[in-house]
């Protein structure tokens, strides 16, 4: 009987015990920073985590990172308290930090030795977009010109975040310009083959996120979304990252965001190249360490400290938060755009085919010229149109049923970026690229989910037509 009656208040007890737990022992976030600084970024962390420590984790905060260090092997796991970084263990299974296992174990890590109410991971790294890189391989068709990457000296100069070994060039460097116009003939004339290419052409092909310049790997787009999608369903219980953070180049894009959307809240990238220095650590751990903030909050507050470390500072940078919930209606839309260019292309092809190669020239596109600011290259499209009022297409119902789905598009663009800031010579960005090639589309971006479920290669087949 004794027994018996302790039971029930053994089970009372727990329950207070867990209940309680959940009120007042779980932090509100825990942050993972996957740091892959197995290349020339590598001082660039210890300043980033030299920041973090300034604040350190709290009862309401918890800080961790998985750092892949230059001239370390294996990923090396802290907690960063105020003022130390405590190492937790050294994860040395043979991987490089770009499997879709290092992540998510990662990720398993951050969640069971600090468990929280709300997540966000955010991956430290060199970052160039939704076109994955053959590193030091060669393609077996024609490479993609229209979207090398050509940075202008006034961008790589002293800027290591942009300049990834064997991959990015200085678009006016003479050794870039030899090998561009070498390449460039060789594919108009005879459409050379994988043999003819020489190891410099290599260093024109690019993309990707997290780059180790050791072991020249990096984690492909496929590679990210499985990883993401494992987070979710083997780590989260099902549930979604609320904030997945991209300390990298070129990553807010219509397309990374498209994959990224079953297993993310809101994301948070830049249209164009990041500064080397990266995010405002300081001031966006001050804030999630003194206040409860949604995950919308979170991410707006990083593109606001971002702002004030580059504001007045610089002049071309970018950053924004994107809720991913809204990209399948930003897809939709987009479509509903491709088919009134179809129904332009029936009324007259010529007139629908210079209209959209205008626009495109038009827009504004960023260091990774294959990209442009999807919300611009839109409004163009409008802009050209009014302009030619004696095109053939210009009084026409095709033409105001495109302006229409114009309108609907942009509308979703705007719904979608709840944070968006740029430098004075970047105020066209409105916070989503979209790929879009002047010559030659990619092999590899017919691949994307993007590509596969929308109709945008449509219009890039058009333009390039």
């Amino acid at each position: 009987m004794k027994l018996c009656r302790t039971k029930p208040f053994l089970w009372v007890y727990l329950f207070f015990v867990f209940f309680f737990q959940g009120l007042f022992g779980i932090a509100d976030w825990t942050v993972l920073i996957y740091t892959q600084a197995s290349n020339n970024l590598d001082s660039f962390a210890h300043k980033n985590f030299a920041d973090m420590s300034l604040v350190g984790s709290n009862s309401n905060l918890n800080i961790l990172t998985q750092w892949y260090q230059a001239g370390k092997e294996g990923g090396w796991r802290y907690k960063v308290e105020k003022g130390k970084m405590i190492l937790d263990s050294c994860v040395l299974d043979g991987g490089d930090g770009n499997g879709v296992k290092d992540l998510v174990n990662a990720m398993d890590w951050a969640v069971k030795k600090c468990p929280a109410k709300k997540y966000c991971l955010i991956l430290w790294n060199h970052g160039l977009g939704i076109i994955d890189p053959l590193w030091g391989v060669h393609k077996s068709s024609p490479t993609d010109f229209g979207s090398k990457l050509l940075i202008e000296s006034g961008v790589v100069q002293d800027n290591p975040r942009i300049q990834i070994q064997g991959l990015t060039i200085d678009a006016n460097s003479e050794q870039r310009k030899i090998a561009y116009a070498e390449l460039a003939t060789d594919y108009l004339v005879k459409r050379m083959d994988d043999a003819n290419l020489s190891e410099d052409l290599s260093m024109l092909v690019h993309r990707g996120i997290l780059f180790n310049e050791y072991t020249k790997t990096y984690m492909t787009n496929q590679i990210l979304t499985q990883a993401l999608s494992d987070i979710k369903t083997k780590v989260l219980g099902n549930n979604k990252i609320d904030v997945l953070g991209m300390d990298a180049c070129l990553m807010a894009m219509v397309e990374v965001g498209y994959q990224s959307r079953n297993y993310a809240n809101i994301m948070v990238a830049s249209q164009e190249v990041e500064l080397a220095h990266g995010w405002n650590y300081l001031k966006i751990m001050q804030e999630l360490s003194t206040n409860v903030l949604s995950p919308v909050q979170v991410a707006q507050n990083i593109v606001l400290a971002y702002e004030l470390q580059y504001k007045d500072k610089v002049q071309f940078y970018t950053q924004s938060a994107i809720k991913l919930d809204k990209m399948d209606a930003v897809k939709i839309s987009l479509d509903k755009v491709v088919s009134s260019i179809k129904a332009c292309q029936k009324i007259n092809l010529t007139a629908t085919k210079e209209l959209v190669r205008q626009a495109r020239r038009s827009s504004l596109q960023f260091s990774m010229q294959s990209f442009v600011d999807l919300h611009t290259f839109l409004n163009e499209i409008k802009k050209q149109a009014e302009v030619n009022a004696n095109s053939p297409l210009a009084k026409t119902q095709q033409m105001r049923d495109l302006k229409n789905s114009i309108n609907e598009a942009t509308k979703q663009i705007q719904e979608s970026v709840v944070a968006n800031t740029t430098g004075n010579y970047l105020t066209r960005a409105k916070g989503l690229s979209i790929y879009f090639p002047q010559v030659y589309i990619d092999e590899c971006y017919p691949l994307t989910d993007f590509a596969k479920n929308s109709s945008w290669m449509d219009v890039l087949k058009l333009a390039l037509a």
